[in-house]
Formats: structure tokens, sequence, C-alpha cells
């Protein structure tokens, strides 16, 4: 019976830190996906005001 209460606390414990390792690990997931969104928004704005030079007439022209 001591071994079996011993297993389960170990078991406990192990289950413990995972857990404390998954919030870790999805509140870093969730930060970099932020960054992410937020950098992909700064480089279409950079974009859109940098322009490529060519108009909507031009991109459809045929070559």
């Amino acid at each position: 019976m001591y071994w079996f209460l011993l297993f389960l606390g170990v078991v406990a414990v192990w289950l413990l830190v995972l857990a404390l390792l998954a919030k870790r690990l999805w509140g870093q997931g969730k930060a970099l996906t932020r960054e992410l969104v937020a950098a992909q928004s700064k480089l279409d704005a950079a974009m859109s005001t940098a322009g490529s030079g060519q108009t909507r007439e031009d991109q459809r022209a045929p070559a």
C-alpha cells in the first residue's frame, strides 16, 4: 500500500509540473503570435505606403 501511495504522489507531482510547463508554453505562444501579427500589420502598412510603382492598370495589362 505504501508503494502505491508513493507512486500516486509521484504521478501527481509530474502532472503538476507538466501542467505548469504547458501553461507557460501556452502563454509564450500567445505572446509570440501577438508579436507576429503586429509585425505583419506593420509590414503591410509599410508596403502599402511605399507602393510598388505600378498602377492597377499596369498590373492588368497583358504583357
